[in-house]
């Protein structure tokens, strides 16, 4: 019995700690997210982030989304429905399809990748068909297009936008 309790207890604190991850997570072009007003069908959509970073929602127009986090969405579609259209929106705003993150270099099937929360470097080479033999342990990651550029190893957490390469070895 104290084990069931401990690994439920585990399963809540990894799911707590995952969530808290995804509810700081900053939307961008490629995002799908899913947007709901309880009691108003007609103003509940799911839409795909445009390259400009924003969608095109009922009543309102165009929405500005990118850089933002789902409660940042939340209390702008909200403010922006109290201005003239509900009393009291309750607005539930959840991304149902992450941009992809890509991988190249020294793996067997290069390409973009769907991303999971929760997914490692190591996963992600796996995802692309593992390592050439002419790949090396020099495996480097840019995040935010390219402002920030690491040099990961096999547990480097991977994000949605992440372009990965995998160097190739000269021996």
């Amino acid at each position: 019995m104290k084990c069931l309790k401990l690994i439920i207890l585990a399963f809540a604190f990894l799911t707590a700690q995952l969530y808290a991850e995804i509810q700081d997570y900053h939307l961008a072009a490629g995002d799908v997210v899913s947007i709901h007003v309880y009691g108003q069908a007609d103003l509940s959509v799911k839409a795909k982030i445009d390259n400009k970073g924003v969608i095109n929602y009922p009543f309102i127009g165009e929405v500005l989304l990118i850089n933002k986090t789902t409660s940042e969405v939340r209390e702008n579609i909200s403010e922006a429905l109290k201005d003239g259209y509900l009393i009291s929106p309750e607005v539930h705003v959840s991304v149902i399809e992450y941009r992809p993150f890509y991988i190249h270099g020294q793996v067997k099937r290069p390409g973009s990748f769907a991303y999971q929360p929760g997914l490692v470097l190591a996963k992600a080479i796996a995802l692309a068909g593992g390592l050439t033999e002419r790949a090396s342990n020099t495996w480097l990651l840019e995040r935010n297009s390219g402002e920030i550029k690491i040099e990961a190893n096999s547990q480097t957490e991977i994000l949605p936008g992440d372009v990965i390469t995998i160097k190739q070895s000269f021996f």
